[in-house]
């Protein structure tokens, strides 16, 4: 495999490695040359199944192949099939929820365009979208307790939240190379150096401490690692440490003081202030609003609480660099669009003023954009582990290779 710009830089980082949505009809920039992309593979038509640290969390945005999109097969208004984010130029590996099973092409399975059929006598599970309403779910789920089954949330109790296999066992894995000219990245973060203080500890190889604060979703929720299940996916706070490591060549101290089930205000609080007070770390993920009530969000709370956070961070360490997560997009009849619209005005506001008062490197990054463009072609439950308001894997990989992007410019990198 011959990568453009990018061989002598992946050489670097898999000796570290051994040695430790999306709208397809968006134009490209002006002047685009997907060659020209840092992840960028030349020899496509060679290339064979490969997942390596490094891939799982590089951008895809950023190459021309993206590795174990997670997908499924859906029965739903008299069709079943699945759809990929982007028309596959070739596709090179197919793989069942566990990444041990590899799909045959023609026997289990057909690909044209984006869209993904099954020929009689295939092996790859279909899930029936009623299920995600709650109607005719299979016995093996029986309603009453989402650990085990499912229980019925949401507006009219019209959502059918599990975290079991009902979702994770009936996701395949499909690894392709796409057209990076279809990507629309107006709304993948782009590097700008917002958090210099961070950019310069990595270019003078400093360690870092990192703490992530926020909620269920940053907890870990839903990934296959904290569930303990195959293919044993990392949560996004542990995909970032692994990325600053890999790409920044630093070690990470890592804490994580998230808690499911948090909002705002629990954050904000003298415990928890303390807390993070006594941690004063380097770099602090900072992740509230999908528990946010919409009173909180209206009104001057939910921003107070997050400013109480910054200045509480900076008291501790006036070089803290701080990034303001704007979480993904709920199931809408859990959490409306305009709640998590609210969540993004206000992180992106208070991001803005912060940089006007001449408080530094505090940035914002919004996983919303991102993943309500991919819910144009999928379903929710596609990118929700528990159909409400978990990531699943490749989302809380998304989540990863966006925040990673917030602090690395995988440009400058590929030239070196």
């Amino acid at each position: 495999m011959k990568l453009k710009k990018f061989a002598s830089f992946l050489g670097f980082v898999l000796t570290l490695c051994f040695a430790a949505g999306c709208a397809q009809s968006a134009p490209p920039e002006p002047g685009f040359d997907a060659a020209d992309l840092p992840f960028y593979v030349e020899d496509t038509d060679s290339l064979n199944y490969s997942y390596t640290a490094c891939e799982r969390i590089q951008p895809f945005w950023q190459g021309n192949v993206i590795y174990n999109e997670q997908i499924m097969v859906v029965k739903k208004d008299g069709k079943t099939e699945g759809r990929l984010l982007y028309d596959a130029k070739r596709v090179i590996s197919v793989r069942d929820w566990t990444l041990e099973k590899e799909y045959e092409a023609g026997k289990d399975y057909m690909i044209e365009g984006d869209t993904i059929t099954l020929p009689a006598g295939s092996s790859i599970p279909v899930f029936d979208d009623e299920w995600s309403r709650g109607v005719n779910v299979p016995e093996v789920y029986p309603e009453g307790n989402a650990g085990t089954g499912y229980v019925m949330i949401g507006d009219g109790n019209s959502v059918m939240y599990t975290e079991t296999g009902l979702i994770y066992k009936n996701y395949i894995h499909v690894t392709y190379v796409y057209d990076p000219a279809a990507a629309d990245r107006s709304n993948f973060k782009k590097f700008s150096d917002d958090l210099y203080g961070l950019s310069q500890k990595i270019g003078k190889k400093e360690d870092i401490e990192m703490v992530v604060f926020g909620d269920s979703i940053s907890e870990g929720h839903s990934s296959s690692e904290l569930w303990g299940h195959a293919p044993y996916s990392p949560p996004y706070a542990k995909l970032v440490k692994e990325g600053l490591e890999l790409f920044g060549g630093i070690k990470v101290g890592y804490e994580n003081i998230s808690k499911g089930g948090m909002d705002s205000s629990w954050a904000a609080d003298e415990e928890q202030l303390a807390k993070l007070t006594s941690l004063a770390p380097d770099l602090l993920l900072v992740a509230f609003g999908t528990n946010d009530s919409l009173n909180n969000l209206e009104g001057k709370t939910y921003r107070a609480n997050i400013e109480k956070i910054i200045e509480t961070a900076k008291a501790a360490n006036s070089e803290c660099q701080i990034l303001l997560i704007a979480p993904f997009p709920s199931n809408e009849k859990v959490k409306s669009a305009h709640s998590h619209e609210l969540i993004c005005r206000t992180l992106q506001s208070i991001s803005e003023s912060c940089a006007a008062k001449n408080i530094l490197d505090v940035a914002y990054v919004s996983l919303y954009e991102g993943v309500r463009d991919m819910l144009e072609t999928k379903n929710y439950y596609e990118v929700a582990g528990n159909n409400a308001n978990h990531p699943n894997d490749f989302i809380h990989r998304f989540y990863a290779m966006n925040i990673l992007s917030a602090i690395f410019d995988f440009d400058a990198l590929a030239a070196k």
